[in-house]
């Protein structure tokens, strides 16, 4: 709010200058939504008054619109959720109705794996990541149990191209490298373990698909050599910290620095700093249209104050200048909305002379009203309002079964006279 003197508070020409710009306006880079606009002109109030409507309404549809996708959005979420589940308990009762199957008909049981009746695999990508993006979150007190041994979700130490041992499941002792890390519900993917078949829609084709598995699952694998013996070999590290980057390391680059992680993992117990895989920089392809480096930091534009940037027409086309959410005028706009204004004012007959049968009609109306004046009650009508008010107690009363109390008159005073002197 601005800072108004004390006595001026109170003036209400001041009071009413005062627009403060609704909030929830995201269309118009022009208005500034704590703006404060100091104007006693009509015209400007109506301009301003007619933005703030507009900035309002489109507020409201944004916000309509936003519940709207929400909802839309979480319903079909529930839907894809629903589908994966009922995916897995269609594999499971086909896997026990199979194992019945094979325990009582022994050699006779059906060959199931045919290779085209899509025997063992799933169709459902959600299956692959069951927070669809970030919008099925997991608890968090879960997420970071997970990667509690491995420093953390913040600075979790494996990355791609880690050797790790796989502990749960059908791989159970396989040792394989990381492919992908997944830090939203912490699990990796697998470079050649823990895959199945995807099924896709269109043609029915099968492909090996690596599943997420969780990082309690798994536990990194790093060659380490004993002081005593000097004998190296794979050991299964149990629990990593991370410490600050070693600038000064061999595993340091700025490739890491800028593409990789920004911490050093140091492996607990025995005070052995476990170097990161090495970072591979991303390739960009150029291409003819593509701005080269040594042209991107050379200047080409120089500004002049004799001669606008651009012509005053994209000027124009660039800040929309016919937008209703617009608070900056041009004074030829303002001065057209002045002279509309005083043309109404000052030219009462041109305006009657534009009026319709039924505006005419409407006006001698008013006018015959106002000649009338407010009706008055005489005092017939008064008495006979009484006189229905109390039949109507009474007989409320008598319904009720309420006797009235009968009504005393009021004693007279006498009065005191006063013997002349």
């Amino acid at each position: 709010m601005w800072n108004i003197p004390n006595r001026h508070r109170n003036d209400p020409q001041i009071n009413q200058s005062l627009v403060r710009l609704p909030q929830p306006c995201v269309r118009d880079s022009e208005v500034n939504r704590s703006q404060l606009v100091f104007n006693s002109d009509p015209t400007m109030q109506k301009l301003l008054k007619r933005t703030a409507q507009a900035q309002r309404q489109a507020g409201r549809r944004a916000k309509k619109m936003h519940r709207r996708d929400e909802f839309d959005t979480r319903r079909r979420n529930n839907q894809y959720l629903k589908i994966a589940n009922d995916e897995i308990r269609q594999n499971l009762k086909d896997s026990r109705r199979a194992r019945k199957e094979d325990w009582e008909m022994g050699p006779l049981a059906p060959k199931r794996d045919l290779g085209f009746n899509g025997y063992g695999t799933f169709r459902e990508n959600l299956r692959q990541d069951w927070t669809n993006n970030g919008m099925n979150p997991i608890d968090p007190k879960v997420l970071e149990q997970r990667c509690a041994w491995a420093g953390g979700v913040k600075q979790l130490c494996l990355a791609p191209q880690d050797r790790v041992v796989i502990l749960d499941g059908p791989d159970k002792g396989k040792v394989d490298r990381i492919q992908s890390v997944n830090k939203l519900n912490g699990s990796v993917t697998l470079e050649n373990h823990h895959k199945a078949l995807f099924q896709t829609w269109l043609d029915g084709k099968h492909h090996a698909q690596a599943m997420p598995i969780s990082v309690g699952s798994i536990r990194l694998v790093y060659p380490i050599t004993n002081p005593k013996t000097g004998i190296t070999k794979d050991t299964i590290i149990n629990e990593i910290k991370p410490i600050p980057a070693n600038m000064e390391s061999d595993n340091m680059s700025l490739d890491r620095w800028e593409y990789g992680n920004k911490w050093d993992r140091l492996v607990l117990g025995i005070n052995v700093s476990i170097p990161w895989p090495e970072v591979q920089a991303p390739k960009f392809d150029t291409y003819d249209i593509d701005t080269t480096r040594d042209k991107v930091e050379a200047r080409t534009f120089f500004y002049n104050l004799l001669s606008p940037p651009m012509p005053n027409v994209i000027i124009d086309e660039l800040r929309n200048k016919y937008s209703k959410f617009r608070t900056r005028h041009d004074p030829e706009y303002i001065a057209m909305k002045e002279l509309q204004e005083r043309m109404k004012k000052g030219n009462p007959a041109v305006l009657k002379s534009m009026q319709t049968p039924l505006e005419e009609f409407h006006e001698k109306q008013r006018e015959l009203k106002e000649a009338r004046g407010e009706p008055e009650l005489s005092e017939e009508m008064l008495t006979k309002l009484g006189e229905i008010i109390a039949k109507t107690k009474a007989t409320s009363l008598e319904d009720a079964g309420i006797t009235p109390l009968p009504t005393e008159p009021a004693e007279k005073t006498p009065e005191k006279t006063v013997d002349a002197p």
